[in-house]
């Protein structure tokens, strides 16, 4: 089984000192190593404005989370986050590789389609 890749997003109370903030960080990435997982890439976008308060506060602390793990991981990483009183909000995303845009096929191998223009009005005098 191949461990799929995640992204949690993580609203911290700014009020939370970053010691405890990155000591929680810690003990998740913990959590995801015991799942065959790795954390890819921390994010810390820092105090932000929310859009409307969330118990009480107006500003939250924002990291995005990447990793990657087995079955269960996400589970195990929520249960942990709603255990820490000092998260205000989390939402975890599955991480899709990125999009890759197909090329559309000339219809002879070795043609190329002439690109078509669009027709000019006419003007006239009436």
């Amino acid at each position: 089984m191949t461990p799929k890749r995640y992204e949690t997003a993580i609203l911290f109370d700014p009020e939370l000192p970053e010691d405890q903030r990155k000591e929680f960080l810690g003990k998740l990435a913990g959590i995801i190593a015991s799942y065959k997982g790795e954390v890819l890439n921390t994010d810390d976008w820092g105090n932000r404005k929310l859009a409307y308060p969330i118990r009480k506060k107006s500003n939250a602390f924002y990291t995005f989370l990447l990793y990657t793990g087995v079955r269960g991981v996400v589970e195990e990483v929520e249960r942990n986050i709603k255990i820490f009183d000092s998260i205000l909000r989390h939402l975890t995303t599955v991480h899709t590789a990125e999009l890759k845009v197909a090329k559309p096929a000339a219809s002879q191998p070795g043609q190329e389609e002439a690109p078509v223009l669009p027709e000019a009005p006419e003007s006239g005098d009436a």
